[in-house]
């Protein structure tokens, strides 16, 4: 009943939009509908991914937790705000790796007292961890000196990154997945076995045509909601459009984490933070010039500063292989402390 009264959020705000309603109510209910589709959209990955086998499984689960995030950021450039859009990028990233292990790590730190990681995979996560914080300095110093170099810059990293996430998947199918930093050592379980996986399919397209409905709706709502409420468009996209576009990471990673899979658990949150650098970030600016919406990797500097402070506060408390409770309400309050920064970031 939740869910039905969660997906009538959808045709509530596409007619509330088109009678002209009040831009805020547009915007809340375009987050519910964009709450309940994101969900549906991770089941239905799980369940796919669980009939592929571990690898294609994984890869597929993998790249496919980011689509919401690749929908959002599209349909919002597309609409003019690439600002907004780095921004929510931003706030996924920050959703992933501290709200989202965060959460994880106090449910399952509650229920089984301790997570504990595979150092092999932990290094090897925590290196490209620290590759993609890389990724957001560079565009940022370059700009401080040559501001008008650095979409061309940003253009040649992007091709750079999504080759060496095409070389990391080919690695990943070659050795079996868990050596790159894609794949879980784990499996997903298949609890429909008798579900034939085209159902999945067709729910996967279903959702994200939705997604891509909806967020259009929601992006011509965010400008006068922003100023409705006084909020800048930095704040909106990032914890807005940001903790939306990332519910399916915290979700998944609150699951497995519950059910003492720390493999799966990493995947979902550190893995996804990653695969979201190399894919979905350097895609968004390749879409920006297709659509005439130029975008760069050249984020505020508030923005690097948070990601690069997120990256090593997490790098910094999961590096010994094991995290409890207490370690997850650390990251939930340091995520809590930069979302307040921003509230306060002037436009």
């Amino acid at each position: 009943m939740i869910r039905f009264w969660l997906f009538a959020a959808v045709p509530a705000a596409a007619g509330l939009q088109w009678a002209g309603g009040p831009p805020v109510a547009v915007f809340a209910l375009s987050l519910v509908g964009i709450f309940a589709l994101v969900g549906v959209m991770g089941q239905a990955t799980e369940r796919l991914a669980a009939k592929l086998g571990p690898t294609l499984g994984g890869l597929l689960n993998a790249t496919l937790n980011n689509l919401p995030e690749l929908i959002i950021g599209g349909v919002a450039l597309a609409n003019g705000f690439p600002a907004v859009v780095k921004a929510s990028l931003t706030g996924a990233i920050l959703a992933n790796l501290l709200l989202g292990l965060g959460v994880a790590l106090v449910a399952g730190g509650l229920r089984h007292g301790e997570q504990r990681f595979d150092s092999g995979r932990l290094r090897i996560s925590s290196s490209m961890l620290m590759i993609c914080a890389f990724c957001f300095i560079v565009p940022a110093v370059f700009s401080l000196g040559t501001p008008e170099g650095t979409r061309d810059l940003s253009l040649e990293m992007s091709v750079v990154l999504v080759l060496i996430y095409l070389i990391n998947v080919a690695a990943a199918v070659r050795t079996g997945g868990p050596a790159t930093g894609l794949v879980a050592e784990e499996t997903f379980v298949d609890e429909h076995p008798n579900e034939p996986a085209w159902r999945s399919v067709v729910v996967l397209i279903v959702t994200a045509a939705g997604l891509g409905f909806i967020t259009e709706i929601m992006s011509h709502a965010l400008e006068p909601t922003a100023e409705r409420l006084g909020l800048s468009h930095t704040f909106s996209g990032l914890v807005l459009l940001g903790g939306a576009g990332s519910l399916g990471e915290v979700l998944a990673g609150t699951h497995f984490a519950r059910k003492g899979r720390s493999s799966l658990l990493l995947a979902a949150t550190v893995g996804s933070t990653i695969q979201m650098v190399l894919l979905v970030a350097p895609l968004l600016v390749l879409i920006g010039q297709i659509v005439g919406q130029p975008m760069d990797l050249a984020f505020t500097s508030f923005e690097v500063v948070a990601i690069v402070l997120a990256v090593m506060i997490t790098r910094e408390l999961i590096q010994d292989g094991k995290a409890n409770w207490f370690e997850g309400v650390l990251l939930v309050a340091v995520y809590a402390i930069l979302a307040i920064g921003f509230y306060h970031l002037p436009e």
